[in-house]
Order: structure tokens, then C-alpha cells, then sequence
């Protein structure tokens, strides 16, 4: 793969929303808060740069309400030589979410077989699929799929809490966790005007990659920015338009 193909890639993944990151260790925190969002139906679409300078690739987030009450969400990604999906369908109970399945799909460079997990909350198990292979592994309490902690973590920051964004994550053969820190609130500059933010940056053991978060806090806590910095490399994600529960997503400056 050359220079070009890596840089073109990376923001891609990156825009898997909050990364495909590698597990970092946190001690397990309460969970304490008053009942956070809602959630709402949307669909969203995103661009990516590199230290500001805009790459042709493009990715777009759904989620969608079924009629039994069960929720998908769904993140895909398309480049020249790369394309991703990632769908999760689960359920919310007292405001938590709870997996039932997902799935993972990855064509062109890299591309691997798809890849499924069923959630057995009656054996506490998750059986996953891949080609001829299947293998399971136990399911702790509270684990959520490598897409659906996102929403969690949306639902959680509505709540009022302040830390404690702690969250086990069932993928592949190992269930690990991923921590999040509150920075404060910051007005940004976005296609769609001036949004009234919350900064999140995700806690890691190393110093060598540093990733930020931003969510609108008037618009159920949707995600307008993602930012990585790795050396003297800035990766940007940010949305290009959104619409929640039938309304687009405008500046309320």
C-alpha cells in the first residue's frame, strides 16, 4: 500500500466514530445518573480531512426505530480502494442500551469475510459468525457491541453525569473496556452555524495518540466533530448535515 492509499484510509477508519481503538485498561466505575435522552430516529453524513485538507471519502450514520420497538444503527464508509459497514440492532431497558446482534463488513484493501455476533442475555453468551468459524464467549453484565456504546455514551452525558463513562465492550474473543473524559462545554463553528458543544476526550494509558469528541448538547447529543492528533498529524471528521426526528440540524447560536 503506498503513502497516498495509507493517508486516504486512515481518516476512514477513524470516522468508525469514536475509533476501532486498541483496549485500554480503566477500573470499573458506578453508574449513577438520572435518566438521560430519548433517542430519536436520524441520518447524518460526514467528510474527513487531513490537517485541514478535505480527502474524497465519505461516511454516513442511520439510526432507525423497527416496529417490535427494537433499534438499528448502521455506520458506513467509502473511499477509492475501501469500503466498511457496521450494524447493530438492540434494545434499550431503563436507559441502558443492550445488544442483540451485529454485524461487521469490510470490502477492498484489508477486506475480510463478514462478520456476526448474536447476544444471549438468557445464557449471558455472545456466538459470533465468521465464514466456517464460530466461537462464543461470556457475556458480563452491561456489555454493549463495538457500535452501540456510542449511543450509550450519548444517553449517558444527557443524564447530567460528569464521569464515570466506563464501558465494557463485547468484540471478537474479548470484552475490554473504553473511558471517556468530560473537558467542558465549547461553542464550535460548523456547516450548519455555530453549535453549543460538550468536549469529550477518549482516556488512554499511552500519550501518543490523543482523540476529542464533540456533541451538540441541543441536538440530543449528536456528534459534530471527531479530532485525532498522532505526532504532528491531525485527522478531522465532522458531519456535513444531519437530520434528528425529522429536523434538520442547524446552529441555535
Amino acid at each position: 500500500m503506498n503513502q497516498r492509499t495509507q493517508l486516504l484510509l486512515k481518516p476512514l477508519l477513524i470516522s468508525t466514530l469514536l475509533l476501532s481503538v486498541q483496549s485500554f485498561a480503566v477500573p470499573a466505575t458506578a453508574n449513577k445518573a438520572a435518566p438521560g435522552m430519548e433517542l430519536k430516529p436520524y441520518s447524518a453524513s460526514y467528510k474527513a480531512s487531513i490537517k485541514g485538507i478535505p480527502f474524497g471519502g465519505s461516511g454516513e450514520r442511520n439510526l432507525k426505530k423497527n416496529s417490535d420497538g427494537s433499534w438499528t444503527l448502521e455506520f458506513g464508509a467509502d473511499a477509492a480502494f475501501f469500503g466498511m459497514k457496521e450494524t447493530s440492532h438492540f434494545t434499550l431497558k431503563n436507559h441502558k442500551v443492550v445488544s442483540l446482534d451485529y454485524v461487521y463488513k469490510r470490502s477492498g484493501i484489508g477486506s475480510k469475510p463478514e462478520k456476526e455476533a448474536h447476544f444471549d442475555w438468557n445464557t449471558h453468551k455472545v456466538t459470533w459468525h465468521q465464514d466456517n468459524r464460530q466461537w462464543s464467549m461470556d457475556l458480563p453484565a452491561g456489555a454493549i457491541d463495538n457500535l452501540a456504546y456510542q449511543l450509550q455514551l450519548r444517553i449517558d452525558l444527557s443524564s447530567g453525569k460528569t464521569t464515570g463513562f466506563n464501558y465494557k465492550i463485547a468484540d471478537d474473543d474479548e470484552v475490554f473496556e473504553r473511558a471517556f473524559i468530560v473537558e467542558g462545554d465549547e461553542i464550535i463553528e460548523t456547516d450548519a452555524g455555530k453549535l453549543e458543544t460538550i468536549k469529550i476526550k477518549i482516556q488512554r494509558d499511552s500519550d501518543k495518540r490523543t482523540t476529542w469528541i464533540w456533541f451538540a448538547k441541543n441536538w440530543n447529543y449528536f456528534m459534530v466533530k471527531l479530532l485525532q492528533k498522532e505526532g504532528d498529524t491531525e485527522y478531522s471528521i465532522e458531519f456535513k448535515e444531519a437530520t434528528i426526528d425529522g429536523k434538520q440540524l442547524t446552529g441555535k447560536i
